[in-house]
């Protein structure tokens, strides 16, 4: 089943949920995002997978009283029963009168997702499902009426292993790129860095993942390394932003009509637009990731600007808006 905006049941849905924390049956999800125009610029979102993930295992340092606070806004993305958050796992597919861009590729199929560090093993029972996946992002991609051919570029906000999957697939026991034509940017400082903790006897994790989606794509010679902020044309601009990872970065689309921002990880869900200053346990550098993150919240809100994030689910596409002393995320 494949589809590319509207509302589905669980039952339908369930396909969807990588994890085995799936929701209970009488909730409905509406999961997919209605195809959003930017002046010439379109942008869809391309689904991989759905996460359920407990606030507590992600946030280690939020008070729980912030979702309470903020439950008449919130609850799409957080269950207060279960006090789980959800987390999408998608790409975003942007489209102008010349070029197919994708931006990042979340888990991929078929990868050997098991290993040592202190994030895999506190969750484990829960990351442990990205191991030896089969989902169906090729056909949702291609539901877009595209081919993997026609891609030109993808783009990796940063090099994390729910963002470099679906670089590559595999093929008669090798890894090859899954977009044969397309340039994929990478972020210098990010492979940098990644290429030093691949070569660490404790984090099997990150060499994993280094070897089975980057390096294939260094060998095949469609890797560019990208060191700074860069204009992609069409008024698609990438910018600096590191704190979750060292070299991440977001998206920015600029037109007459209307603005919009991709924003990675920057932001995880959408309660960090009430409190900027908290980060997950999965962001590299915590003071910066907040410096970044409430320099990104401050400038966005009541802008109007769309907010694209890597890991809102539902409909996932809102604007931040000022709310008595506080903010709030308003979805579109």
């Amino acid at each position: 089943m494949f589809v590319k905006e509207g509302k589905i049941g669980f039952e339908e849905s369930s396909v969807f949920f990588i994890n085995k924390l799936k929701p209970p049956k009488q909730l409905n999800y509406t999961i997919c995002m209605k195809t959003l125009h930017f002046g010439e610029v379109s942008v869809d979102k391309v689904i991989d997978g759905i996460e359920r993930f407990p606030v507590l295992n992600a946030f280690p340092e939020i008070d729980l009283g912030i979702f309470e606070k903020n439950m008449d806004w919130i609850q799409p993305f957080y269950e207060p029963m279960s006090k789980m958050i959800l987390l999408s796992m998608h790409s975003f597919l942007i489209r102008t009168p010349n070029l197919n861009i994708l931006v990042d590729t979340c888990i991929g199929n078929d990868k050997h997702r098991v290993g040592q560090g202190p994030i895999y093993k506190k969750n484990e029972s829960i990351l442990s499902h990205w191991n030896n996946r089969n989902s169906k992002y090729i056909q949702n991609l291609e539901s877009f009426g595209l081919s993997l051919e026609s891609i030109d570029i993808v783009m990796c906000t940063h090099l994390h292993a729910d963002h470099v999957g679906w670089n590559t697939r595999l093929e008669n026991g090798v890894w090859v790129p899954t977009f044969p034509n397309a340039k994929y940017l990478f972020s210098s400082e990010e492979l940098s860095s990644m290429q030093k903790e691949s070569k660490s006897p404790y984090d099997e994790y990150t060499k994993l993942v280094y070897q089975d989606s980057i390096l294939p794509i260094m060998e095949s010679g469609q890797a560019n390394i990208i060191d700074d902020s860069t204009d992609l044309g069409r008024e698609i601009n990438l910018i600096k932003t590191p704190g979750h990872s060292p070299g991440h970065y977001c998206v920015e689309i600029n037109s007459k009509d209307r603005n919009g921002i991709l924003t990675g990880d920057v932001l995880h869900n959408p309660i960090q637009v009430d409190c900027p200053s908290v980060s997950t346990v999965f962001c590299d550098d915590k003071d910066l990731s907040n410096e970044t993150r409430v320099k990104i919240v401050d400038e966005l809100t009541d802008s109007n600007t769309v907010v694209l994030a890597a890991h809102f689910s539902g409909t996932t596409a809102g604007v931040i808006k000022s709310n008595n002393n506080s903010r709030r995320f308003d979805l579109i």
